[in-house]
């Protein structure tokens, strides 16, 4: 009595869509954001990947840092690689030749 449904399809999320999400989520942060940060904000799967993405084929400018975290409770102190966006890429000289 039931009909076959079809399977919701999900549009696929590529590393261009990630790295703006990204993008938008560092912005306002100087201090930058930590992995577990940005993927908890951003939901990118794996944060290093779109990170390399992002500055190595995308063009973005990506500065990586040390900060002091407290873990295990508050009662401990680790460092941890935190990621600072610098600038966005600019097309705007990219379309003067063909």
């Amino acid at each position: 009595m039931t009909e076959a449904t079809q399977p919701i399809s999900v549009p696929l999320d590529g590393h261009e869509a990630q790295a703006s999400r990204v993008a938008d989520f560092l912005e306002p942060l100087p201090e930058g954001a930590t992995a577990p940060e940005i993927n908890a904000t951003c939901d990118t799967g794996c944060v290093s990947k779109v990170i390399s993405v992002m500055r190595n084929d995308l063009g973005y400018v990506i500065k990586r840092d040390w900060r002091v975290v407290l873990c295990a409770g508050g009662t401990k102190r680790r460092k941890r690689r935190v990621y600072i966006l610098v600038s966005r890429p600019s097309d705007a000289q990219q379309t003067l030749f063909p």
